[in-house]
C-alpha cells in the first residue's frame, strides 16, 4: 500500500487533502505538523518542528516506510511574510532524512503557487505558463525547486510541483483562507448594519481572476503524484475559468442578505482589529462553533489578495495535456463553500 506523508496537515489544504486520501482507501496515512490533527484517525500523526534538524534526524525510523510526500508546509511570519531561508531549511531537513531512510520512496510533491510568476509583485505575462522565465525577485519557491531537483538527480524517486492560485475551501483554524475571511468580514459588516463594501480599489474589483477549489486541487495532487508521466514536472492547477469580483461580489452580499457596497480600498487588518466583541456576539447569538476571532481570518492575508489590481490568469493546458482535465465554475464554487460554512455552523 502507498504510504503518504502529508506535511502541513493542519492547514486548509492539508486537512482537506487528508480527508480526500481517506475517502479513496488506497493509502496508509501519516500526518506531520506542529499542531495536533487528532480528527484524522486512523492516520498516524507526528508533531515535529521541521526547523529542528536534529529532531528530524531522530524521526528517521518512523519515516522508513513512506512512499509519497506531499509537502504543504511553509514558515510564515507576521504580516503574511514568507522568508526564503527557513522555508528551504524545513524542506531540506525532512528530505535529507527521507532520501536516506525511506527505501521505497517514490515521489515528493511540492505545493507552490502563482507567486512563482510574480503575481504578488505586479502585472505579469498572462496566461502564465510553466515554462515562463522566473522573475528577478526573491522567492522561496525557487530555492525549494532547485534543491529538490538536484537531490533527486540519479535517484529512483521523482518529484512534481503544483501551482494553484488562491485555494478556496472550508477550513477551521486555517486563517489564511480567503473564503473564511470574506464570510467573517461579511458577518461583521452585517452585524454593524453596513453594506458589504469591496475591500480593494476599482481596478482590483474589475481585474480578471482565477481561483482553485480545494477538492479539484486534491484530485490533481493525487494524480500528479501517481501518474508516471508527471515525474519531474511542474503544473499550474486552477478551476479553468475566469471571473471578476465585480460580478460575484453582489452574489456574495445576497448570500448574507445585505446590500453590496462599492470598492473602498479598506485595510482589513486595521479596520477589523477591534471587531472581536462583534464576532463574539455573532457566534453567541447564532450558536456558531466557538472559533476564536483571530483564527477565523488572517486579515493581512486577505489584504494581500484584495490589493492585487491586475489580471491574474494562468494556463492549465499542460495539466490537460498530461491527463488532468477536471474543471469547475469558480462563482458557483465560491457560493457553495459559503453555504457549507453556514451548514457547519462556522458562519451565520
Amino acid at each position: 500500500m502507498r504510504h503518504a506523508l502529508v506535511v502541513g496537515a493542519s492547514g486548509l489544504l492539508g486537512t482537506n487533502f487528508v480527508r480526500h486520501l481517506q475517502r479513496t482507501r488506497d493509502w496508509r496515512l501519516t500526518t506531520l505538523s506542529r499542531r495536533p490533527v487528532a480528527e484524522f484517525e486512523p492516520a498516524t500523526h507526528m508533531a515535529l518542528d521541521l526547523l529542528d534538524q536534529a529532531a528530524c534526524e531522530s524521526c528517521a525510523p518512523r519515516l522508513s516506510s513512506i512512499t509519497h510526500v506531499f509537502f504543504l508546509a511553509r514558515v510564515v511570519d507576521s504580516g503574511y511574510r514568507i522568508a526564503v531561508d527557513p522555508n528551504l531549511a524545513v524542506l531540506r531537513n525532512l528530505i535529507d532524512v527521507l532520501a536516506s531512510s525511506a527505501q521505497d520512496l517514490a515521489h515528493v510533491q511540492l505545493m507552490h503557487g502563482c507567486k512563482w510568476y510574480g503575481v504578488h509583485l505586479g502585472p505579469f505575462r498572462t496566461p502564465a505558463r510553466e515554462t515562463d522565465p522566473r522573475p528577478a525577485s526573491e522567492n522561496f519557491y525557487y530555492g525549494q525547486h532547485d534543491y529538490l531537483a538536484a537531490k533527486q538527480a540519479g535517484q529512483r524517486w521523482s518529484w512534481s510541483t503544483l501551482r494553484p492560485h488562491f485555494i478556496d475551501g472550508v477550513g477551521v483554524g486555517s486563517p489564511s483562507n480567503l473564503v473564511g475571511a470574506i464570510g467573517t468580514y461579511a458577518a461583521v459588516q452585517r452585524e454593524l448594519g453596513q453594506p458589504l463594501h469591496f475591500p480593494g480599489n476599482e481596478a482590483a474589483f474589475n481585474a480578471l481572476l482565477m481561483h482553485t477549489h480545494v477538492d479539484l486541487l486534491a484530485n490533481a495532487m493525487e494524480w500528479a503524484a501517481t501518474e508516471p508521466r508527471c515525474a519531474n514536472q511542474d503544473f499550474n492547477v486552477a478551476n479553468g475559468d475566469y471571473f471578476r469580483w465585480r460580478d460575484v461580489w453582489p452574489k456574495i452580499a445576497a448570500h448574507f442578505a445585505m446590500p453590496a457596497g462599492q470598492p473602498s480600498a479598506l485595510k482589513l487588518e486595521q479596520c477589523m482589529a477591534d471587531k472581536r466583541p462583534v464576532w463574539n456576539s455573532i457566534v453567541e447569538r447564532h450558536e456558531l462553533k466557538p472559533v476564536p476571532f483571530e483564527m477565523a481570518a488572517d486579515w493581512a492575508f486577505a489584504d494581500s489578495v484584495f490589493r492585487l489590481d491586475w489580471e491574474q490568469a494562468v494556463s492549465v493546458v499542460k495539466a490537460h495535456q498530461y491527463g488532468f482535465s477536471q474543471m469547475m465554475d469558480s462563482e458557483q464554487a465560491l457560493l457553495a463553500l459559503l453555504a457549507q460554512y453556514r451548514e457547519q455552523k462556522l458562519l451565520p
